[in-house]
């Protein structure tokens, strides 16, 4: 009885402590937690679309920018009743003028029946409910017996635009904003402030805008919805499934610095909107790429296209391609890739990323280097140029008869002999007529690893995604290693070209190559982003690449590439020649890299021309079109 007591006692107090605190939140401090209440239950939208941060050239020229477009958005309110969107997009179709739009015919069937519920369930076969109640028919099975009810007569007093907005507002997730219609014109925003619908708003909505035609338009990428697969990545990074975003190229490798910042806006009793924050301007990105020099090379490269194609050796031939970047940061300054499709020439800057080849003689810098590091070759090596015959195999020469040649003049003159003999010193052995000569996959990769030193064979670490590598051959056999070291079996992207050339023109410092340099943020202040990057140092001593840069240097004054550069500055380069195949039709591809000035340089140059010309009986005339495209980049890049 003593404890039914002390309960009875603990219950009153609770009950008294509860009516007090009742008492004082709904009298004595009404005000106070209504307050409370009211601005805790505010509700709050985001703008869809801030302004993305725009790109800037080298010199600060904008490249790719923002235009904003008066958008009609439509946001669900949670107290929006299905016939109140119905009577919203009655008045919005008689408000709004939408060009080629679609709807279907179960979307118009759709659409009556939720105007006309009650007459149609009125004409519903009782049958029909019955399998439905006693589930032998779903839902769907349901609805699609309804619609069949409705006559085509009677779809035709559909206003098929409201037909059309009423479906793109119940379109995708609930909480989500519905584009309506972009471009609203001034007319139509008159009226739609006027009308004051609920659930619609007009934001600004910001599209890209590209200030130069160039073929890096492409490059740029593009903006778009977040890809299925990437979701659930972006939501734990704080976006929301509707948000825009890059997805391709530099828009998407960099879409941390380019996303604006979201407004942010209170819904109102009467449905109007209060801005509480603005959107704010992602991140400017100040790219390497000098869009003067871009735009007079893509000029040049397609004037040279058009003139090759004049000659019937050009049959197969379809465009050039060309990087330019800087050997001492790996900064790119220009890429121009063109190919003629139809009569038309178009942009093929990403085959820049994702088209190899085998390049030929271009290589033997780096070839050379393997044999400098593997000991087989010093300053003291001497040969008499001719021919390598291995057993069951036709011989293999170089272009012609060199006579006595060093290592200088071996690259000067492009010894393919000189080549050859050193890479069956590498294996181990000695070069003897018809010899029997079987390397193994440690000597293959004795010439791949320094390659890669280079940058041939690796990817290049540029800022893009989309890089792909060229195709390493897996034969193993003496004729396939000789033919490696001479550019002639594995296949190399211009990018990774244009990072060997910029590799050998700094004495051997491999830099990653970078489109982006800097952001500038919403203060205006400037900061690195990519800073410079040596990715790694080719093992070779250092008498040995000046020797290297040597013979490079005499290619240009008296070798294979003799005036590639003109008179506008000294350089340093090599070309190469090798076979190719075009559906099946043997043809040639040029290739150059060069640098320049050669005791200084300021830009590494590459250029591929795959198919320049095919092998007949009429006509095997080679366009000169690499020594006439490396003549005018150079004024392009030297002139003032």
């Amino acid at each position: 009885m003593k404890n039914i007591k002390y309960l009875k006692t603990f219950l009153i107090i609770i009950n008294l402590i509860i009516l007090v605190r009742v008492y004082d939140i709904s009298v004595l401090k009404e005000d106070y937690y209504k307050n409370i209440y009211e601005n805790t239950n505010d509700i709050v939208i985001a703008s869809n679309y801030p302004p993305r941060g725009r790109l800037l050239d080298v010199k600060g020229k904008v490249l790719v920018d923002n235009k904003g477009v008066k958008t009609l958005i439509y946001h669900k309110l949670p107290d929006i009743t299905t016939d109140e969107e119905w009577e919203i997009a009655e008045t919005l179709a008689n408000i709004i003028k939408i060009k080629n739009f679609n709807v279907s015919d179960k979307q118009m069937r759709s659409y009556y029946y939720i105007k006309n519920k009650q007459e149609v369930d009125s004409l519903l076969d009782k049958d029909i409910l019955k399998k439905y109640q006693n589930r032998e028919i779903t839902a769907d099975m349901l609805m699609d017996y309804k619609y069949s009810l409705i006559t085509d007569e009677e779809l035709k007093s559909i206003n098929k635009l409201a037909c059309y907005i009423y479906h793109v507002m119940n379109t995708g997730y609930v909480y989500q904003d519905k584009v309506i219609k972009s471009n609203i014109t001034d007319e139509e925003l008159t009226i739609l402030n006027d009308a004051n619908i609920k659930g619609m708003r007009v934001d600004i909505k910001w599209e890209r805008v590209y200030n130069y035609e160039t073929v890096l338009n492409s490059l740029f990428g593009a903006v778009g919805s977040i890809p299925k697969e990437d979701v659930a990545v972006y939501l734990e990074n704080g976006y929301a499934r509707d948000d825009l975003v890059g997805v391709s190229f530099i828009e998407k490798y960099y879409e941390t610095y380019l996303k604006g910042t979201k407004g942010y806006y209170k819904v109102n009793k009467d449905n109007t909107l209060t801005k509480i924050s603005e959107d704010i301007k992602g991140n400017d990105l100040v790219l390497n790429i000098d869009i003067e020099k871009q735009l007079a090379i893509e000029k040049a490269l397609e004037s040279e296209i058009k003139k090759a194609k004049e000659f019937s050796s050009s049959k197969y031939y379809q465009g050039s391609y060309i990087v330019v970047s800087d050997p001492h940061t790996g900064g790119i300054i220009s890429l121009v890739a063109m190919k003629l499709n139809n009569k038309e020439i178009t942009s093929d800057v990403i085959g820049l990323l994702t088209n190899s080849y085998t390049v030929g003689s271009v290589v033997k810098g780096a070839s050379q280097s393997v044999a400098y590091i593997n000991g087989v070759l010093d300053e003291k090596t001497k040969m008499v140029d001719g021919c390598v015959k291995l057993y069951s195999q036709i011989e293999k020469c170089s272009w012609k008869r060199l006579g006595n040649l060093n290592d200088i003049d071996a690259l000067t003159y492009s010894s393919n002999y000189f080549q050859f003999v050193n890479a069956i010193r590498v294996s181990g052995n000695k070069y003897k007529y018809n010899m029997k000569f079987n390397p193994t996959v440690s000597d293959f990769n004795k010439y791949r690893s320094v390659f890669k030193s280079y940058g041939l064979g690796v990817k290049t670490g540029i800022d893009l995604e989309e890089e792909s590598l060229g195709i390493t051959g897996s034969l193993v056999t003496g004729d396939l290693l000789l033919n490696l070291s001479i550019g002639q079996y594995d296949t190399y992207t211009p990018l990774m070209l244009n990072n060997y050339i910029a590799t050998l023109a700094n004495g051997g410092s491999r830099y990653k190559l970078r489109i982006v340099s800097d952001i500038i943020d919403a203060n205006g202040e400037k900061k690195n982003v990519n800073p410079e990057k040596i990715m790694n140092k080719v093992p070779i001593e250092e008498k040995y690449m000046e020797r290297i840069q040597t013979g490079l240097h005499n290619v240009v004054l008296r070798g294979t590439a003799s005036g590639y550069f003109g008179n506008v500055v000294k350089g340093a380069g090599k070309t190469g020649t090798s076979e190719t195949y075009y559906n099946g039709v043997k043809t040639y591809t040029k290739s150059f890299v060069g640098y320049a000035p050669y005791d200084n340089p300021e830009y590494a140059i590459t250029i591929i021309s795959p198919n320049i010309s095919y092998e007949n009986s009429v006509n095997n005339y080679k366009y000169p079109i690499n020594s006439r495209l490396s003549r005018q980049i150079a004024k392009i890049l030297f002139e003032k």
